[in-house]
């Protein structure tokens, strides 16, 4: 038990709450004040801070709850402890093995006191809501009702961005859990979404043309909720490396610079997404290397998959705004998640 305190509070330092929150999509609400994301807030009733254990927590004052990193994911996904420490040290890039089965898993620390925010006296306190595993499909329901009900028209002329939206949301989800989600669990959410959105959608449309709409929507996605940034901060962190700090390249001792400052790239979007796929545009990718085409991108990428360096699991397009493509590294690395040179 010692040990997995340990490993938690190194995950801590790797993937700190506030980048926790950027890859779900949620970096608005990573602030000091910020509207909650688990609830219709309509004042700001949700913080983001660093408490006096060098930590960061989260706290609604509302009465959603408070907590570290677990705590975010347990109640962001509905699912029980052990699956939020599971999931929490793997995106953090620890493998895993079968946590204990003693029901005494490492409780979250107490945040810091914080003074109560102005409104705050009398707010109603929310209920708990019940978790559920997520292998027997409930805990995946409830989330998908609740990515329905966040994308729901509010006002007119709001249903084609909500359905954008949506769509984003699902592709995050699909890449989440690993696996296209069913047609009964895309009509769930649709059925959800139209009902909420119905006082404001138009009239003169009917239910097929809106079901149409969602169902072609996910295809067009090119980066999922929560990716952009994802790959924003990987950018940044490869354009700091030293060309001596970039991973070789097997058998090619001479590798240019760009095809290892790609794979670089590769490397360090790898060790953010807890070494699983993860999705990587042609256009992102010439961003890695100063003056780089997209098109000598795409196929740095290819020759990158032919050196044994990547894997490629689904080949996107060649143009800048077309579909990213969805890629494995296959290197080792340090560590410390840094690739080995």
């Amino acid at each position: 038990m010692n040990d997995l305190c340990q490993k938690i509070d190194e995950a801590k330092r790797r993937l700190p709450l506030p980048e926790l929150m950027a890859r779900e999509g949620l970096s608005e609400h990573a602030k000091k004040s910020a509207h909650c994301p688990f609830h219709d807030d309509e004042h700001k009733s949700f913080s983001v801070f660093k408490g006096d254990d060098g930590f960061w927590h989260w706290k609604c004052f509302a009465g959603c709850g408070e907590g570290d990193e677990i705590e975010f994911l347990l109640k962001h996904f509905g699912i029980a402890r052990p699956g939020a420490i599971k999931s929490y040290l793997e995106m953090a890039g620890f493998p895993t093995r079968a946590l204990p089965k003693s029901h005494e898993y490492p409780k979250s620390r107490k945040s810091r006191e914080f003074p109560e925010s102005p409104g705050s006296h009398g707010s109603p306190q929310f209920p708990v809501s019940p978790v559920y595993p997520m292998s027997n499909g409930q805990g995946l329901e409830k989330e998908l009702k609740e990515l329905a009900a966040r994308n729901a028209c509010n006002q007119h002329s709001t249903a084609k961005k909500g359905l954008w939206q949506i769509a984003r949301d699902l592709r995050a989800v699909e890449k989440r859990v690993d696996r296209k989600l069913s047609n009964s669990e895309l009509t769930l959410t649709f059925d959800e979404w139209h009902r909420l959105s119905q006082p404001f959608l138009d009239p003169a449309k009917t239910r097929g043309e809106y079901l149409a709409a969602f169902l072609a929507k996910p295809a067009k996605v090119r980066i999922p909720t929560g990716e952009g940034e994802t790959n924003k901060k990987a950018l940044e962190a490869v354009s700091n490396l030293l060309v001596s700090e970039l991973p070789g390249i097997p058998g090619m001792p001479d590798a240019p610079e760009n095809f290892r400052r790609v794979a670089a790239l590769h490397c360090e979007l790898s060790r953010r997404c807890a070494n699983k796929t993860y999705f990587l545009s042609c256009r992102d990718t010439a961003k890695a290397f100063p003056g780089l085409s997209h098109q000598s991108a795409y196929n740095i990428n290819l020759a990158l998959a032919q050196l044994g360096v990547i894997e490629i699991v689904r080949v996107g397009d060649a143009c800048p705004n077309g579909k990213a493509s969805r890629f494995r590294y296959l290197l080792a690395q340090t560590a410390n998640g840094a690739p080995q040179s």
